[in-house]
């Protein structure tokens, strides 16, 4: 927690300063985040992916978070602000990712479908052309029998 809020807070309950023990988390090492990745991806039941893409997710989110802690110590340094990387926003990382594929492999899952009802029906209409071609072509000598008596009768 920071800001002017928190410190307000602490001016009113000095209990909580003087009261309090507080346990300081460094940043994780990259086999902790590569370890928490893995165990969390392979707990994810809308992912079913071999073991190779499993590994490159894993070492795609600790690249991620990697690469934000870098660019916050470098906003901090050019705008002098703080920008917080902390074990919880890679957990949040893993989460959001879980989120938007399950998201994904739905809307997947259901153009797949459509696609395949698409080419059902398109089958089903092929078949149901070809009988009426077959049907035309018997109806045809009758078609053109039907004529010629029409023609004789007119005449």
């Amino acid at each position: 927690p920071i800001g002017e809020i928190f410190r307000a807070r602490l001016r009113q309950f000095p209990a909580l300063v003087n009261c309090c023990t507080i346990d300081w988390y460094s940043e994780w090492p990259k086999d902790a985040l590569e370890a928490v990745a893995e165990t969390y991806l392979n707990n994810m039941p809308t992912l079913d992916a071999d073991d190779s893409v499993v590994n490159g997710l894993v070492k795609l989110c600790q690249e991620i978070h990697q690469s934000v802690a870098i660019m916050t110590q470098r906003y901090r340094d050019e705008m002098s602000r703080y920008n917080y990387v902390t074990p919880t926003s890679y957990l949040e990382l893993l989460n959001i990712f879980s989120k938007i594929f399950g998201k994904k492999k739905d809307e997947l899952v259901l153009a797949k479908k459509r696609t395949k009802t698409g080419l059902d029906k398109l089958l089903s209409t092929e078949k149901d052309v070809s009988k009426l071609r077959v049907e035309l072509n018997e109806m045809l000598p009758l078609l053109d029998q039907a004529v010629r008596e029409t023609n004789e009768t007119m005449a």
